[in-house]
């Protein structure tokens, strides 16, 4: 199993991609902007589901007061990144999820 580790310390180790590992969807990931070896303000969160229900993928997350970025919760993803086939794939399985005239 792969030790967890805070969004702090992987923004000093230069580890950008990172997921929870309770999440259900295997494609579903963060990617933090690292400034100076630390976070910075803005987290993307990449999910094959955004596309479909928010309009874009990813979602950008602004920093908000009581994120816990010192929270040891997270693991270094290495699943498939938005540009890949596999993860459009699985971005495909959500296409028409919206009923017919919904705006996402």
């Amino acid at each position: 199993m792969t030790r967890k580790i805070s969004i702090s310390e992987a923004a000093a180790k230069g580890i950008e991609l990172l997921r929870k590992p309770i999440w259900s969807t295997p494609e579903d990931h963060l990617k933090i902007d690292i400034v100076d070896g630390k976070p910075g303000i803005w987290t993307h969160l990449f999910c094959p589901f955004n596309l479909e229900c928010n309009g874009r993928d990813p979602v950008d997350v602004l920093r908000f007061e009581g994120m816990d970025y010192d929270a040891a919760e997270w693991v270094p993803y290495t699943g498939p990144i938005a540009d890949s086939d596999e993860y459009k794939a699985a971005r495909a399985l959500y296409a028409g999820f919206r009923k017919e005239g919904e705006k996402a």
